[in-house]
C-alpha cells in the first residue's frame, strides 16, 4: 500500500512541476504575460469544475441503475 501512495504522490508532484515549467516557458520564452496565464488557468479550472458537476448526476443515475439491476 505504501508503494501505491508513493507513486500517487510522485505522479501528482511531477504534474505540478510540469505545469509550472509550461507556465514559466510561456511567460519567459514566448512572452505571454503572467496575468494572462493566470486567467487561462482560472478558466481551465472552472471548466473542469463545471464538467465534474455536470457529470456527477449522470454518474449517480448510472450507479443507481446498476444497483437496481443487481437486486
Amino acid at each position: 500500500m505504501m508503494k501505491r501512495r508513493l507513486r500517487m504522490l510522485r505522479t501528482a508532484t511531477l504534474g505540478v512541476v510540469a505545469t509550472a515549467a509550461l507556465i514559466w516557458g510561456a511567460v519567459d520564452i514566448v512572452g505571454v504575460s503572467f496575468d494572462a496565464i493566470l486567467g487561462y488557468l482560472w478558466q481551465s479550472l472552472l471548466g473542469v469544475l463545471l464538467l465534474v458537476l455536470l457529470s456527477l448526476p449522470v454518474g449517480m443515475v448510472l450507479g443507481w441503475i446498476r444497483r437496481r439491476r443487481q437486486d
